[in-house]
């Protein structure tokens, strides 16, 4: 069963490889700070008024495309390089498309492994890096270095694959689609040194009820794709019908859902990762942070935007934040999926 639960999952992303961006496409570092090594760090040696600082300084640019001046970006951005070197290594849960190109903007000699269950999403995300870095030799910047990549289902690279421990593993969006989440958070766990960081991803649970009823309307024919001929031909005609839906719904004209679902654009691929997915049984957000905590994995930092209180992060105190976070998602108040991060603790501590 979880067998078939997998290859539903490899069947899905190999027809909708995610983010499905035009390769040309670059991620804006000054937008995605938050996602380096350093700003991890900090949070976990508890530098919380720099990483604040850094958060904000992306947020900035992130939300109003404000353009950080190289007097603002380059002093947070050495302190970062500072405290997550170079020899500092980087793996990648769930990769898809875009985070390859992203980490190896953030950190360009770091040793970085991406692993992705979809074959097409990891040649895609080879050909943004290899488009890019002929930009760079064009622009006679530095070629990027290169990326290894490990095909398969998470469990089985990160049991059997994935050589070493590692400094920093990030895994956005992947756990909630997996047949056995605690034994990948485990698997993972397992895999990062001591003090090393995990910065996990999860879906809101009551939030996303609604997309998950609409996924139900999808399962039959997912059940029978080792059967049914033109299966993949059916689930593109029932994807575009899904795209011209919410394209009408975007500009208005459902009333009824058009708040709820303009997240996803006029016409975004989001659309099939956000309402057909075949492996999205929804868990609570305790459930996850509880297994982290029974592993050893001790949480220095989360986020969240809340409908009344705007962006709720856990600079000061994590698990306040935290429980702010699930009590706003109990009542559908969770605009975003939120982020959490964690240290895993030394074996010293782990004893006490």
């Amino acid at each position: 069963m979880e067998q078939l639960k997998i290859e539903k999952m490899r069947q899905f992303y190999d027809l909708f490889p995610y983010p499905n961006r035009p390769f040309f496409v670059s991620p804006k570092v000054e937008a995605q700070l938050t996602a380096h090594g350093g700003f991890v760090m900090m949070l976990s040696k508890g530098r919380t008024i720099l990483a604040e600082k850094i958060w904000r300084l992306s947020s900035k640019y992130k939300n109003s495309n404000i353009k950080i001046s190289k007097e603002e970006f380059l002093p947070v951005y050495n302190e970062m390089k500072e405290i997550f070197p170079n020899t500092k290594r980087i793996l990648l849960v769930g990769c898809g498309t875009d985070e390859p190109l992203l980490f190896r903007k953030l950190h360009p000699e770091n040793e970085i492994i991406g692993m992705d269950l979809s074959r097409k999403a990891i040649q895609k995300a080879k050909k943004k890096l290899a488009f890019h870095t002929i930009l760079n030799v064009f622009w006679n910047q530095k070629t990027f270095k290169k990326i290894e990549f490990l095909l398969g289902n998470a469990e089985m690279i990160l049991k059997e694959k994935a050589i070493g421990k590692f400094d920093y593993i990030q895994c956005f969006g992947v756990l909630h689609h997996q047949p056995d989440p605690t034994g990948i958070l485990q698997a993972i766990s397992q895999k990062l040194n001591e003090n090393g960081i995990l910065r996990l991803m999860i879906y809101s649970f009551h939030g996303r009820k609604l997309e998950r009823r609409i996924q139900n309307r999808y399962s039959g024919t997912w059940d029978s794709f080792l059967q049914k001929k033109g299966f993949k031909f059916h689930i593109v005609i029932k994807y575009f019908q899904l795209r011209v839906w919410q394209f009408f719904n975007f500009i208005g004209f459902f009333r009824s859902t058009f708040e709820r679902f303009r997240y996803l654009g006029p016409g975004s691929a989001s659309v099939a990762d956000a309402l057909m997915h075949p492996s999205d049984p929804g868990f609570s957000l305790s459930y996850f942070q509880e297994q982290a905590q029974i592993l050893g994995l001790e949480l220095v930092y989360c986020e969240g935007k809340l409908e009344n209180e705007g962006y709720v992060n856990g600079f000061e105190n994590p698990f306040l934040a935290w429980n702010k976070i699930i009590e706003a998602d109990k009542k559908q108040e969770l605009l975003t999926n939120p982020i959490l991060i964690f240290r895993k603790a030394n074996k010293v501590e782990q004893q006490i």
